[in-house]
């Protein structure tokens, strides 16, 4: 008997290979060493994912060719997608292997975290409230500032090369708080995520601590 379910799934492996190889090609990149396990590799990721946006997939591609330590193809790949190619720098840097790439990668996919740059501050790494996707729960008085630090404390990771020097810019805390009944919460939102990069900073010895930039509030 045939296994439909598995020749499915060849072949949509199949296409995703297909795909990562043109695009190799397009790039010139298709000869690098580590080219073809990168391109197996996220063939079969894709094969199990039901929705992924080409935004993500570059950002996985880079990633791939930054741990086999080939940030000219990393390069590539995101000054080719016009989502990363402003900030290709700001990306090659937080893509190394140095950082926990994969409890990041849910807020680099939902561009709920991204650099952005200003005049005033240079380079800014933007923490997007209004793309994450908070329960009632996780909105609720008694356990948002929980909520908040976790999320801080994850991107904090992003200023580990550079000694916590940097920016963090927060866009929708006004509206993270909108339910709230206590409104002494939203006013005290801004200090307590200072106060969580303030520790993560003396926990990873840093002399510096992020700054914090905050965008409708």
């Amino acid at each position: 008997m045939i296994d439909t379910h598995q020749s499915r799934r060849l072949t949509e492996r199949q296409l995703w290979s297909g795909y990562v190889q043109k695009l190799f090609k397009k790039l010139e990149i298709d000869d690098r060493a580590a080219a073809p396990d990168i391109t197996e590799s996220l063939a079969v990721f894709c094969q199990h994912q039901p929705h992924i946006h080409r935004r993500s997939l570059s950002l996985l591609m880079a990633r791939s060719f930054c741990i086999s330590g080939d940030a000219e193809a990393a390069g590539r790949i995101l000054r080719y997608d016009r989502t990363y190619r402003p900030y290709a720098e700001s990306w090659l840097e937080v893509l190394s292997t140095g950082y926990p790439f994969p409890e990041l990668y849910p807020l680099f996919s939902s561009r709920a975290l991204h650099p952005q740059n200003f005049t005033s501050t240079g380079a800014v790494w933007v923490l997007d409230f209004d793309r994450i996707g908070l329960t009632a729960a996780d909105r609720h008085e008694l356990i948002l500032f929980q909520t908040v630090r976790v999320l801080t404390e994850k991107v904090s990771n992003v200023w580990k090369k550079t000694d916590g020097r940097g920016t963090l810019g927060v866009n929708g805390l006004d509206r993270l708080t909108k339910f709230v009944r206590n409104r002494k919460v939203s006013r005290q939102l801004p200090g307590h995520i200072r106060d969580v990069l303030a520790l993560r900073a003396q926990k990873n010895g840093w002399t510096h601590v992020p700054a914090v930039l905050l965008f409708n509030h």
